[in-house]
């Protein structure tokens, strides 16, 4: 009895180690399968966290583009405002200054000036003058014996347009101060095409 008792403990005891063999090999197969999942979850982790990252980084590039380019045309707006009012302020002076001229005597000589450069140009001795209503009479001084001398209300600043036949030419105040326009913004680097 002895011996089945021995025998029966070295059974027990094998049962045993053989129970801790399987028990060890299930808890490294579990560690081992826990282990691949964390890696699983982690490599998905990261990749999400950098698609955000990405995400977040390109939505925040866009959003800081759209904001500077909002300022950039509300900036343009508020220099092309501020060009225009200078420029406008500056051609308002001119406009002054012209005024002043049209009501000094000299202003008779430039009208007899101009209907002669204007005879000139349209290669005739005889043509049509225009003069604003207030120039008339002076105009009709100015011009040559035979000119016919109208009213035209569209002259605000003075000087006189020509037309001989079909012919036409202008030596007006008013279009010398436009044609001046683009010069002046040209080179007073004001230009406002931005």
């Amino acid at each position: 009895m002895i011996e089945e008792n021995e025998r029966a403990a070295k059974f027990m005891q094998a049962i045993q180690r053989d129970g801790e063999k399987r028990r060890a090999a299930i808890i490294q197969s579990i560690d081992e399968e826990i282990a691949a999942e964390l890696e699983k979850v982690k490599t998905a982790a990261e990749a999400k966290a950098r698609q955000m990252g990405d995400y977040e980084k390109v939505r925040l590039q866009e959003e800081t583009n759209r904001k500077l380019s909002h300022s950039v045309v509300e900036t343009g707006a508020e220099l092309a405002a501020r060009r225009s009012e200078i420029a406008q302020q500056v051609f308002d002076a001119c406009e002054e200054k012209l005024a002043a001229f049209t009501a000094k005597a000299d202003y008779a000589d430039y009208l007899k000036k101009s209907a002669g450069a204007l005879l000139a140009l349209l290669h005739a001795d005889k043509a049509v003058f225009y003069a604003r209503p207030q120039d008339v009479e002076a105009a009709r001084s100015a011009v040559p014996a035979g000119c016919e001398v109208t009213a035209d209300a569209t002259i605000r600043l003075g000087g006189l347009r020509a037309k001989s036949g079909a012919v036409e030419a202008d030596d007006t105040l008013d279009m010398k101060l436009e044609a001046q326009k683009d010069w002046f913004l040209q080179h007073s680097g004001m230009s406002i095409a931005l």
